[in-house]
This record gives C-alpha cells, sequence and structure tokens, in this order.
C-alpha cells in the first residue's frame, strides 16, 4: 500500500492544504488573511472528504515551519502536532522558503532561485538555493533575516544568473541587476511541500517533532 501524506501550509497570506495518495497530489489553496483558524481544518475536512480518506488512513503528516507570519505558523504547526500525536505518525517539518523554490521549479523549471519573504518593515527573509541533478536542494544554510538594505549587496555578491521569488510585487526593483534572469510573485502552496516528504521517506530521514518547531530565523538580526 502507498502512503498517505497530508499536509499543510498556513504561513504567510494564503491557507492551502494537499493529501498525497496513490501517487497523485489534491490540493485546495484559499486566501485566508487573518482567518487562518477558522479557514484550514473545513479544507483539510473537505480534502478528506473529496479524496475518500479517513485522518486513520493518513501514514504523515507535513506542515509549512515558516518563516512567514508569526502567529499563522503555529496554526499549521498545532494542527500538525495534535494529529500526529492522536494518530501516532511521523510528522515533518519544511521551510517556507524552500517551498516556495519547490513551486517555482515545478511552475517555471528554474533551479536557481532566491526566495524573499516580507518579515518587518526593516527586514526581509531570504535564502538562495540551487537544485542539484539529483534533484536535490541545496542552500538552507542561507536562510536568514537581514535588513532590507543588504539585499542589494546580497544579489550583487551572487554569481550565475538566478529567479527571484516572493508574494511581495515590491521585489520587482530588484529586476534591474544584470544576474537576476526574472522575478515571479505568488504565495507558496502545501502542495510542493509533498517531493520534500517523498524524499525523506525514500532515505528514511524522518524529522520527528523535537526538531519540527516554527522556523523563525530570530538569530539573524
Amino acid at each position: 500500500m502507498s502512503n498517505i501524506i497530508l499536509a499543510i501550509d498556513t504561513s504567510i497570506n494564503y491557507c492551502s492544504v494537499a493529501i498525497y495518495k496513490k501517487n497523485n497530489v489534491y490540493f485546495i489553496s484559499e486566501k485566508c488573511e487573518k482567518k487562518h483558524t477558522s479557514q484550514v481544518l473545513p479544507m483539510i475536512h473537505k480534502l478528506l472528504l473529496q479524496t475518500q480518506t479517513t485522518l486513520k488512513e493518513l501514514h504523515y503528516i507535513a506542515f509549512a515551519k515558516g518563516p512567514g507570519n508569526f502567529t499563522s505558523i503555529r496554526i499549521a504547526e498545532s494542527i500538525a502536532q495534535s494529529f500526529a500525536l492522536s494518530l501516532k505518525i511521523p510528522i515533518i517539518g519544511i521551510s517556507t522558503l524552500l517551498i516556495m523554490a519547490e513551486k517555482a521549479c515545478r511552475k517555471y523549471k528554474k533551479t536557481e532561485i532566491i526566495v524573499i519573504i516580507n518579515a518587518k518593515t526593516t527586514h526581509l527573509y531570504w535564502a538562495a538555493y540551487i537544485k542539484n541533478k539529483k534533484s536535490i536542494w541545496t542552500g538552507e544554510h542561507t536562510e536568514s533575516l537581514v535588513k532590507k538594505e543588504l539585499v542589494r549587496d546580497k544579489i550583487n555578491d551572487l554569481k550565475k544568473k538566478w529567479t527571484i521569488v516572493s508574494h511581495e510585487y515590491q521585489t520587482i526593483e530588484y529586476k534591474k541587476f544584470a544576474n537576476i534572469n526574472d522575478i515571479k510573485i505568488f504565495f507558496p502552496n502545501a502542495r510542493d511541500i509533498i517531493p520534500f516528504v517523498l524524499l525523506k521517506i525514500k532515505t528514511g530521514i524522518i524529522l520527528y517533532s523535537a526538531k519540527n518547531g516554527p522556523n523563525y530565523l530570530y538569530n539573524n538580526f
């Protein structure tokens, strides 16, 4: 029997849930603003019904662990923890920045990605990833919280040609840099968590609750 996976993302202004079942990915995405709590559980219920899946049939649960909105990150993490504990199944947290890189690869075939998420009025969450020939992303060590005025320097320091992905239209200003090929604006989606879970299952690297708390990147101010 193939694994059934539930993935949840509430890290920014959209809620999304995805279910992997019989080699297919089913998903729902809705704009939530500050209504993540009231919207995400009905979305999970709806997708379970749509895929004719019960909670007891789940083998793994995964969630976007941030960075992103402080409160909304906690919502997905709390739901995932509750399900994992009650069902006694593994829980896997994936960086929201990395999820956005995967979406850019899926939709636009990009493999050298800068991800930028708005953090505060003076700071941005930043990461630079490269997907290698084995379809493995590298660059998690670059995840950081940086001052907005330093982003230009970080872009200038990079070699190769890069695509920027972000949920903020203000990032369009970075298109003028010679080493920026393109800029894509979108929100993360739980469906792009699934490839990371499948890879972790394949390699036997499953991170349990102790290592799956929210990723706030506090130490990079």
